[in-house]
C-alpha cells in the first residue's frame, strides 16, 4: 500500500489571478501521480475526515459484490448538520471499473476543496453553500481487474462490468419499464446498483454527474426513447433546456470537449442527447431524473479508458473549472420552503412549473425544495395531499448564479372537503412522479389482486422471517422501512416492516395502522398471513389500483411475531 500524507504544504502550488488579488493554491496532490487503490482511497478519506473534521466526513453507501466498500466523502461547511435549503450535489466515478479518469479526478477534487478552503474565497464559498458528496468508485471490483495503460476494455468486458459480470449502467430501473418488469429485474439487481438506488431515493440530491471514459462529451437525458432506435433520434426530457445548460457548462469550460472533436467522433459543442448518441436502457442518469428530484449528466472524459498515471495532472487541469462550475448550477432556479398555516414543514409536497408539469419536484421532510430552471419567466405553484393548492406565482429568473426564493404556505382542506387530489385543478394535469411517459391507467381496474410470483405456503422460523423482511426491505426501498421494536427475552429482534408511500415519516392526513401476529408463540397462522399479505402488497404496488391506493393513503406497520421465543419452542401440529 502506498503511504498517503495529508498536508497543506505549498508543494506543486498554482497561482490563480482573480480580479483583485493573487491566490497561491495548494495542488500538491498532483506531485508523483498514481492511481489510488481501494485501500488508498479509504486511508486518504479517513485522514481527510480527521484532518478537516468540520468540513469532511466519510459516508458508507454500501458494498460491492466482492464486499468492497462503496464510500463517498461528504464535504460542506458543517458535515454534521446540513443548513436549511443548502442543495445536495453528488459526483460518481468509475461506474465502469476500467474507466478511471473520473475516479482520480474526484480524489483530486476532494483534496483541492479541503486544502484551499481557507485560501481561495471562491472555493470557500462553494463549500459553504453546497453539501457535496464525492464517490470515486462505484465499481471497485471492476477497477481491481482492470489494467493501467489499456485504452479499451479487456475481453468479455472484464473490468468494465462488476464481479458478477453485469454492466452497472444497464442495471437500474428504467423509466419505460412497467412495474411488473421493474419488479422482476429487481430480483437480480446488483449490490452496487441497489446501494445507489437506496442512496438516491433516501437523500434529496439536486444535481449530479457520473464520470466515464472512452469519449470526450457531456451527455444528458434521456438515454432511451419509446422508438428504441439504435441512435440518431433525440429523446428530450421535460427539462431538456436546463440539461443542455448543464452539459454546456461542463463542455464550455473544458478546452478539448468544447471543440466537439476528439476520439474520432464529432459532437457539436461537445454535448449530446444520450439517445441521439446511442440508446441504452437501465442507465443511472435517467434513473436519477425519472425516479427522484436529481438532475444528472453523464460526462465522458478521455479517449483512453485507463491512461497511464502520468497523464493525470493534465486531466485535472482540463477538467478543474468544469467540475467547479457544474457544482455551482445547483444554486440556480427557484428554491424555498412549503409549510402549513402554522409554519410546520410539509413533506412530499409537489412543486409544479407550468409547461413542465410532467416533472414535479417533491419537498423534503423539512419542507425544502430546489427547482432547477434556466433564465426566463415561469408560473409555479405548490400542491400537497390534504391541503389546498397554492395560487400560481409568476417568477422571473434573471441570474444563473443565484436562486429566487419562493416559499409557500398551504391551507389544510376542511374535513368535509373529501380527499384532496394530488394535482392542482389550475392546470388540469396530473403530475406523474416516476414514469413520465408510460401511462398504464387500464392496469388493475377490475380490482382483482394476484401474486406476481407463486407464493410459498410454508412455516417461517425466526431466521426465515428475518431473511424475508430484510429481502423485502432491500428489494422495495421506496415503499418499505425495516425496524426493530425491541428484543425478546432471549434476545431475538421484534421486526416490524413499515409499508407506505413515504416510509420513515408521518404524513399529515395519512392514518397509521398496525398488524401484530404471533403474540402466543404457538398460534402461527397470523404470522404466515402477514408474510403473504406483505408479498401481495409490495408486488402489486403501482400495478393494482386498490393496492396502490392502500399504500398511498395508509402507513402500515406489520409485526410478524410478538413472541419469537415461544414460536421457537413450539411444534408444528400442536392443537393446544
Amino acid at each position: 500500500m502506498k503511504v498517503i500524507f495529508v498536508a497543506t504544504l505549498l508543494l506543486g502550488s498554482w497561482i490563480v489571478n482573480t480580479n483583485t488579488f493573487i491566490i497561491r493554491e495548494d495542488e500538491s496532490f498532483l506531485d508523483n501521480p498514481f492511481y489510488h487503490s481501494q485501500e488508498d482511497i479509504e486511508e486518504l478519506f479517513d485522514k481527510l475526515a480527521k484532518h478537516f473534521p468540520q468540513n469532511a466526513r466519510v459516508v458508507h453507501v454500501g458494498k460491492s459484490a466482492e464486499n468492497r466498500n462503496l464510500i463517498a466523502l461528504h464535504i460542506s461547511q458543517n458535515v454534521q448538520s446540513r443548513s436549511l435549503l443548502t442543495p445536495m450535489v453528488k459526483y460518481i466515478g468509475n461506474m465502469h471499473g476500467d474507466e478511471t479518469i473520473g475516479r482520480q479526478l474526484l480524489i483530486y477534487l476532494a483534496q483541492y476543496l479541503l486544502f484551499n478552503y481557507d485560501k481561495n474565497l471562491d472555493v470557500g464559498s462553494l463549500v459553504n453553500s453546497t453539501d457535496l458528496y464525492l464517490m470515486p468508485t462505484m465499481n471497485p471490483d471492476g477497477f481491481f481487474r482492470s489494467q493501467e495503460g489499456r485504452c479499451d476494455s479487456l475481453p468479455a468486458y472484464v473490468g468494465r462490468i462488476n464481479a458478477n459480470g453485469v454492466d452497472l449502467n444497464r442495471d437500474f430501473p428504467d423509466r419505460l419499464d412497467d412495474e411488473r418488469t421493474i419488479l422482476l429485474k429487481s430480483r437480480s439487481r446488483q449490490p452496487e446498483t441497489a446501494a445507489m438506488i437506496n442512496w438516491i431515493k433516501s437523500e434529496p440530491f439536486v444535481l449530479s454527474a457520473n464520470f466515464h471514459g472512452g469519449a470526450v462529451v457531456a451527455s444528458y437525458p434521456y438515454d432511451n426513447s419509446i422508438y428504441h432506435r439504435e441512435c440518431c433520434v433525440e429523446s428530450k426530457s421535460p427539462d431538456d433546456r436546463f440539461f443542455k445548460l448543464m452539459a454546456h457548462t461542463y463542455s464550455n469550460n473544458h478546452p478539448v470537449m468544447k471543440t466537439g472533436k476528439d476520439c474520432n467522433e464529432t459532437f457539436k459543442q461537445g454535448v449530446t442527447n444520450g439517445a441521439y448518441w446511442y440508446e441504452l436502457n437501465g442507465g443511472m442518469q435517467d434513473f436519477n431524473y425519472a425516479f427522484s428530484n436529481c438532475f444528472e449528466l453523464t460526462i465522458e472524459l478521455s479517449c483512453c479508458k485507463f491512461p497511464l498515471a502520468n497523464t493525470l495532472p493534465e486531466e485535472w487541469r482540463k477538467n478543474k473549472k468544469s467540475l467547479l462550475e457544474l457544482i455551482e448550477l445547483a444554486q440556480v432556479g427557484v428554491k424555498g420552503l412549503v409549510r402549513d398555516t402554522n409554519g410546520y414543514p410539509i413533506s412530499d409536497a409537489q412543486i409544479i412549473v407550468e409547461h413542465i408539469e410532467d416533472k414535479p419536484i417533491r419537498t423534503t421532510n423539512r419542507g425544502e425544495y430546489w427547482r432547477l430552471l434556466d433564465k426566463g419567466t415561469y408560473t409555479i405553484y405548490a400542491t400537497a395531499f390534504g391541503y389546498h393548492s397554492s395560487k400560481p406565482q409568476v417568477v422571473e429568473i434573471v441570474d444563473n448564479r443565484a436562486p429566487v426564493i419562493l416559499n409557500f404556505n398551504l391551507k389544510p382542506e376542511d374535513s368535509n372537503d373529501g380527499i384532496s387530489q394530488i394535482y392542482s385543478p389550475y392546470f388540469f394535469r396530473k403530475a406523474n412522479y416516476q414514469h413520465l411517459v408510460v401511462e398504464r391507467d387500464s392496469i388493475g381496474k377490475d380490482g382483482k389482486v394476484e401474486f406476481l410470483s407463486k407464493p410459498e405456503f410454508v412455516h417461517h422460523n425466526s431466521s426465515a422471517i428475518e431473511s424475508f423482511v430484510k429481502r423485502i426491505s432491500r428489494d422495495y426501498p421506496n415503499i418499505t422501512r425495516l425496524y426493530s421494536a425491541g428484543k425478546s427475552v432471549n434476545g431475538r429482534e421484534l421486526w416490524v416492516l413499515e409499508i407506505a408511500k413515504n416510509p420513515g415519516r408521518h404524513t399529515f392526513g395519512i392514518p397509521e395502522f398496525k398488524y401484530v401476529a404471533n403474540m402466543h408463540g404457538n398460534e402461527v397462522v397470523g404470522r404466515e398471513m402477514l408474510v403473504l399479505l406483505t408479498e401481495l402488497i409490495v408486488e402489486n404496488y403501482k400495478i393494482n389500483d386498490r393496492i396502490t391506493k392502500l399504500v398511498d393513503s395508509t402507513r402500515m406497520h406489520f409485526m410478524y411475531s410478538l413472541n419469537p421465543d415461544g414460536y421457537e419452542i413450539s411444534s408444528e401440529g400442536e392443537i393446544f
